[in-house]
């Protein structure tokens, strides 16, 4: 079954998507320093020690992409104009969120 794509869709999703770096700030710091402070002679508790820093990098990655591609899908909205490979080359060329590529 071919997806069909409209602007009111394309501002649903975007809408949506605009929401969830709001569910990633409230979501629970990791806090593993009271037990990478347990295990500092090993490899283990050095690990442990930076998993908050990357915790909280990763989230910032994930708000920044969730940001671009809500923007992104805002903008197809506004600039539909009836052909869905317009949006379809527009989004794809987006990238994949697991690339890192911006």
């Amino acid at each position: 079954m071919p997806l069909e794509i409209d602007p009111e869709s394309l501002r649903a999703t975007a809408g949506t998507l605009a929401l969830l770096p709001l569910e990633i700030d409230s979501a629970p710091r990791l806090d593993a320093d009271p037990v990478a402070d347990s295990l500092k002679a090993t490899s283990v508790g050095a690990s442990l020690s930076q998993s908050n820093a990357a915790s909280t990098r990763a989230k910032e990655v994930l708000k920044a992409r969730y940001n671009q591609f809500s923007a992104l899908l805002m903008i197809s909205a506004d600039t539909f104009n009836g052909a869905d490979e317009d949006v379809a080359n527009r989004l794809s060329a987006a990238g994949d969120i697991n690339t890192g590529i911006r």
